[in-house]
Parts: structure tokens; sequence; C-alpha cells
């Protein structure tokens, strides 16, 4: 067995495994779905050819994964879990391919599926699942065309575009960047037709974007730039905000590939800036273009962890080269960090041991990331059952809050369609949905859930009468992580909602 099949085999087998456990997990833990993952799966329940602040595809795999397996827990992340294992399997192959080393492939794949950002979009359905899949898909082809200079390759590169486009907008970002690759390199390239047939076969997938938007006042395009700083309400600068939100943003990006391989980051770019490979650029300088994009934006408005994040998923490769010529210390440190990441990842999944001696004094439960997984599931079984024991026949279920919307659509028996109100937020999809205005004087109850327990004046006066009001707790490590108020009314009137601009 040649090099190449035998790591393929490895590899093939560490995949099987990790997506076994992450399928098993998902099916046996009391957590709950993120409420960005069952607001997806809504948006398969209502399929558009855009939607609020995201391209279709991933409520097209939704709506697939569902259709074959029911509105199950499993079925909503096995888009994930399997969108990951391509994309570690396409990061081997360029790996192969750039550096004809199956070795440098297979740690470039295996410390790609310890990377906590990588796990996030492996483990959980968001739009970053696809995203990092096709990302990594172009920028093979892109690595193919630009060697081989042949067309097809340009076109299956940007079909992969193209579909990573319709997954997630930041997709888009792969033309300039292969534009300044090119430029760099080897600029007679720009003179002939293959960059442009890119970009040509790539822009197809603008058009139900574009179209979409023209039909709905370009909301993606005002809430998209609402998040940039380049529209909605200008805010005066402040200098301490400032340096908090690149504080914040700097040490997240470092933590989010795993501060175990700093050093090979750092050795990479060391590597990059010496010997100008052509290889160590097309790899470093996606990453490092998009993270001083964010950069620049965290200056002035915070910047979410995970954005910049699709555009590293190539680093792995880069530092498995980078140990391949380094000392057998640090090949050696690569293994134990490699193994670490990988272990710490599982136990913080699965905390009970760690909790056991002491874990809650260094990561107390409430500030766990995944605790906002807590109590929704059993927040829907409440609803059950105050539906069935209320004898509630004419019912809608409604927040403020489109993350409880989403998951109330999810975990209530029969999967209704739900409802928000503005109460003075932001707009979002279900804007563009009817709202409870279409139950107005005929006889409707409403069950509303917010966060906290506050009386809202708006609500109470927009129904006949209030006849329940409870306080929900979600549990978490043993220790209360949130606060809900369910609240049950009879026959709605009219709720004054606010009318907003913001995006």
């Amino acid at each position: 067995m040649d090099k190449a099949k035998q790591y393929r085999s490895y590899l093939l087998i560490i995949l099987g495994i990790i997506t076994f456990f992450k399928i098993l997990f998902t099916a046996t833990t009391s957590l709950s779905l993120f409420s960005e993952e069952t607001q997806y799966w809504l948006w398969g329940q209502n399929l558009d050819w855009n939607y609020y602040s995201k391209p279709l595809m991933v409520a097209v795999y939704n709506f697939i994964f569902t259709g074959i397996l029911g509105n199950t827990d499993v079925a909503v992340r096995l888009s994930a879990v399997l969108f990951s294992a391509g994309t570690a399997w396409i990061v081997f192959e360029l790996g192969l391919k750039m550096f004809k080393s199956a070795q440098i492939g297979f740690w470039g794949a295996l410390m790609l599926v310890v990377m906590p950002y990588f796990h996030l979009a492996s483990f959980f359905h968001t739009t970053d699942s696809s995203l990092l899949f096709f990302w990594a898909l172009s920028f093979y082809w892109l690595w193919m065309a630009t060697e081989t200079r042949q067309t097809s390759h340009w076109v299956y590169a940007g079909s992969a575009s193209a579909m990573g486009m319709l997954s997630k907008n930041t997709m888009v970002l792969a033309i300039p960047l292969i534009f300044v690759y090119l430029l760099l390199v080897d600029a007679k390239q720009l003179k002939q037709k293959g960059f442009y047939v890119y970009c040509l076969v790539f822009a197809l997938s603008f058009i139900p974007i574009i179209v979409w938007n023209f039909q709905n006042d370009f909301v993606t395009f005002r809430h998209v730039g609402t998040l940039g700083g380049v529209e909605g309400e200008s805010k005066p600068f402040d200098f301490g905000e400032s340096m908090k939100y690149v504080s914040e943003y700097a040490g997240g990006q470092l933590g989010i590939i795993s501060a175990f391989f700093i050093p090979f980051l750092v050795m990479s770019i060391r590597r990059m800036i010496k010997h100008k490979e052509r290889q160590m650029l097309f790899i470093m300088l996606p990453a490092i273009g998009v993270w001083c994009l964010f950069f620049l934006i965290s200056i002035t408005k915070r910047v979410e962890v995970n954005w910049p994040a699709f555009a590293y998923v190539n680093l792995s490769i880069a530092m498995a080269y980078v140990l391949q010529l380094a000392s057998p210390g640090w090949r050696k440190y690569a293994t134990y960090a490699t193994a670490i990441s990988g272990v710490l990842l599982i136990l913080i999944m699965k905390p009970a041991p760690l909790d056991a001696i002491g874990f809650k004094k260094v990561l107390r439960p409430d500030k766990d990331p995944l605790a906002r997984l807590a109590g929704f599931r059993e927040m829907g079984e409440r609803i059950d059952f105050l539906i069935d024991s209320l004898s509630l026949d004419k019912q809608f279920i409604f927040s403020d809050s489109y993350h409880l919307a989403s998951e109330m659509a999810f975990y209530v028996d029969g999967n209704p369609q739900t409802f928000t109100i503005n109460l003075g937020r932001r707009k979002n999809q279900f804007d563009l949905w009817p709202g409870i205005e279409q139950f107005e004087n005929k006889g409707y109850d409403g069950v509303y859930l917010q966060w906290g327990t506050a009386d809202r004046p708006e609500i109470i006066a927009g129904f006949k009468e209030r006849i329940l009001k409870e306080t929900y707790f979600a549990v978490y490590r043993g220790d209360t992580v949130k606060t809900f108020s369910l609240e049950v009314y009879k026959d709605l009137q009219h709720i004054e909602e606010v009318k907003t601009d913001s995006y």
C-alpha cells in the first residue's frame, strides 16, 4: 500500500469514529439544539430563495435531512457532521497536492478537526458548517486551476464557490483574495480567461440573492451593512470600547485556532515571509487578509469570534508543513498538542469529570457556552402540558425573541409555526412572515415566552386577560443558568408593536 492510500485509510477510520460519536452525543444528550440551528430548521419549513440574514442552502440542507429522518436533533445536525468530515478530507487532499506529501495532508486534517472553531462548525449546524466545506473545496480547485491553467478547473472552482455563496455571503471574499494571490505570484494569468470564467460561474449564485432582496427591500444588504458598520445609526468613537473590541477579537481568534497551535502559526508566517513559497502564500493570504478585514471592523464594532474563521480552514496544512521542517522536539510537541486539544474538546462537551475536580470555579455553568442549549426541550414539554391541561383549542405561541420562538417551533409537539412581536428589537426573518395580527379578534389564545420575568404592559393590554404566569428555570451542570417567563393569555385583541428600521 502506498503512503497516500495508507494515510487515506487512517483518516477514513478517524473521521468515521468522530462522526459516530458526534451523532451518538446528539442522540443521547439532554441538551437542546442551539437556537440558530432551530431558526435555520424553521427556514427549512418555509423554503424561499433567500432569507433575512443568510442565503437559502442552510434551509435546503435542513429540508432534505429532516424530510428523510424526521424533525429530530440528529437530522438537523447530521449535515454539519457530514460537511465537517468532507472538509477534513479536502484538506488532506489539498495538502497532498500542494506538498506531494500524504503525511502533511494527514496531519493538516488531524490538526483541523481539533481546532475549537472547526469543532463548533462541525457539531452545530450553522451556515459555517457548509461554508467551511465549500471554502476548502473552492481553494482546492483554485490551486489546481492556478497550477494547471485548465479552464475546467476554473469552472469547478467557480461552482464550489457558488455553492459556498449560497451557504453564506462571506464566500464572496474568495474573489479579491485569489485576485491578489495571482497579482503577487503570476500576474500573467489575470490576462487569461481562467480567472474571469471563475468569476462568471461564481456570479450565477448572486441571482437568487439579488432578486429576492429586490423583492424584499434589500433587507439582507441592510442587515449585513449594519453588522459591518456601514449601515444604521452611527455612534461617536469611544477609544475604551474600541480597545475592548480589538482585544476580544485578537484573543478570540487565537483561542478558536487553539492556544496549543500558536507556535506553529508563528512558524508558518515566518516561513511565508522568509521563503515566499507560493504554497504558503496561497494558504496564508486568505487567513491573513480576512483576519485584517475583521480586525478593522473590530475597531468600531464587536466582531463575533466565528466571523473570520472560515478563512482559517487551510491553515493547518501550513502548520503541518512547517512541522515537517522543524526539529523532532517540535514534532513531538505537535503530537501532544493535537491530542490534548482533542481531549479538552471532549471534556468541554461532557464536563462532569472536570466539575468533580472543581471546574465550576474555572468556568461557571452560567458562563459556559453550552448553557445556551439548556432547557428548551423541557420548556416545549411544559407548553404541551399547559395547552392540554388548560384546554387551549385555538392558540398560538409567540415571543419577543426569535431564539425562543425558533426553539419552541422545534420542541413543541407538532412543530407549530411560532411568531415574534417587536417590543424594541431589530428586525429578523419572522418579520417577513405573517405575524400574530392574523389572530386578532378571532378568539385565539396566546402562549408567550420571554427572557426574565418582568411584566410587559403592551402584551397584557393586548389580550382580554392573562390566565397564567410562571417562572421557568433552565438547569445545566447542576446550576440554574437561565430564567424565563411562561405566560398564557386569553383572546387576542391587538398588541401595539414597535415600528423599527433597525436591521
